[in-house]
């Protein structure tokens, strides 16, 4: 989704939804409609790397280098990957980074936690997997790590 602000105050002139499975050409046909509100350059974007990418590579084919100015998400932060290999076209980005900070308490709690003690939540097992670069069983999500996860903290 993509939403402008104009100098002198604030207003959404578009807003546009990059479809789940975007066809071929979907990225310039974007960057053409965001052309149409000519006096509307500053373009946020709430939006995956991937489609980050696209949208940026998008706009280097429409010759667009240094037309918009754009204002990134958290997915975009201080990801690298959505402006390899143009970098020109993404000049003077800002992107939003949440303060991260550490909670010792629950990196205790949390480190204190294994599979046979943190059964009910869903996602620690796959969390154990890449953790610890190992397979729980025939299932497990990493069909091409061969070490068996044991169960136990692998520090």
């Amino acid at each position: 989704e993509f939403v402008f602000s104009v100098p002198g105050g604030v207003c959404i002139a578009q807003s546009l939804k990059i479809p789940r499975e975007p066809r071929p050409g979907e990225f310039d046909k974007i960057i053409r409609r965001l052309l149409e509100t000519s006096n509307a350059r500053a373009i946020i974007m709430f939006a995956n790397e991937d489609d980050i990418r696209r949208v940026l590579d998008a706009a280097k084919r429409n010759n667009q280098t240094g037309h918009f100015l754009w204002v990134g998400s958290d997915s975009w932060g201080s990801k690298i990957s959505p402006v390899i290999g143009q970098e020109r076209v993404a000049e003077g980005a800002i992107t939003i980074l949440p303060k991260r900070a550490s909670v010792d308490a629950f990196d205790r709690y949390f480190r204190s936690r294994s599979l046979s003690n943190n059964r009910r939540n869903v996602w620690f097992a796959e969390f154990w997997e890449e953790n610890f670069n190992c397979r729980l069983g025939m299932h497990g999500k990493r069909p091409g790590v061969l070490k068996k996860c044991t169960g136990e903290t692998q520090h």
